[in-house]
């Protein structure tokens, strides 16, 4: 059995029940490939796949011709609730999707117990 804690910052395939509840954020597709950043009571964070803002307008909000319009491309987390999960599959040992425990975040804290007492 697999425990969610074991493999937070490694890639998994996530089927979605409805996709119409992530269209407004961006995801279009039925199932991918996410990188699982966390989980809680409500469902499963994810790292979404982009998110890019065009900059068409310049600081008073005139338009601004198309050779100075600017990307900008943000970082987000976005979260599936539970109930729109169909399936989830992860894939241990894989290259590029299962991710080395050293190189994941470690939270907590450890108690340094001194040896000279």
């Amino acid at each position: 059995m697999v425990k969610l804690e074991t493999i937070i910052n490694d890639v998994i395939f996530i089927a979605f029940r409805d996709i119409d509840r992530l269209k407004e954020i961006g995801i279009t597709e039925n199932s991918g490939h996410f990188l699982l950043k966390g989980y809680d009571q409500l469902g499963l964070w994810l790292e979404h796949p982009g998110i890019i803002i065009h900059h068409m307008e310049d600081n008073k909000g005139r338009p601004m011709p198309p050779d100075k319009h600017d990307k900008e491309e943000i970082d987000a987390i976005f979260m599936v609730q539970w109930n729109n999960i169909s399936t989830l599959m992860h894939y241990p040992n894989r290259k590029g999707f299962d991710f080395p425990a050293d190189l994941k975040m470690k939270i907590g804290f450890k108690v340094k117990r001194n040896t000279n007492e």
